[in-house]
């Protein structure tokens, strides 16, 4: 009696399956996505990040001292190129990687940046921007990006010095610091 409710069930999936409709976006037609042209006009803020980048970053540890670290950052266009998504990949001074992504998006309805970090090594997700709290703004050619919750304020800056350099600094004060070079 129970195998024929599992050929049942297994039969009922596969009639499911085959007879499902689903509408997939084209696939990236490049390695790094390619930009909606409905894509909010915000969205240029970010798209500097789109490519492979790779840098050195200055690092405060906790005990004070500070360390250098080699980064590779990848940005692409995501979810049909009305979002950004960007990587970031470090190996740690013990051999240890560290990986995180974040993705950007503008909603053009409510006029407001969603931003949300994951920290893959650490395992937890950082909401930076929303409609509800935290900003994104330009400050004489300087993105700043300001997090905040009831526990934390971060301040992130991006100067992108040309098309093929940018720097980034996270915290006030800082205690990342990066310098990027565009390598694709």
């Amino acid at each position: 009696m129970a195998s024929q409710r599992v050929i049942c069930l297994l039969a009922a999936l596969a009639i499911g399956v085959t007879s499902a409709s689903y509408t997939m976006a084209e696939p990236a037609i490049t390695t790094y996505g390619q930009r909606n042209a409905e894509a909010p006009g915000q969205l240029s803020l970010f798209s500097f990040l789109v490519g492979k980048w790779k840098g050195v970053a200055k690092v405060r540890l906790e005990d004070g001292r500070d360390a250098e670290f080699e980064w590779t950052w990848i940005g692409r266009y995501v979810l049909d190129g009305m979002a950004i998504a960007d990587e970031l990949h470090v190996a740690g001074s013990d051999g240890s990687a560290y990986l995180g992504i974040t993705l950007r998006h503008f909603d053009a309805v409510k006029r407001s940046w969603i931003i949300e970090f994951l920290n893959v090594s650490n395992s937890f997700l950082r909401r930076q921007v929303n409609p509800q709290s935290g900003s994104v703004s330009l400050d004489a050619g300087t993105i700043v990006i300001i997090s905040e919750d009831a526990q934390t304020r971060i301040r992130e800056n991006y100067r992108v010095v040309d098309q093929n350099h940018f720097t980034y600094s996270l915290g006030d004060p800082v205690s990342i610091e990066m310098t990027m070079e565009r390598v694709e």
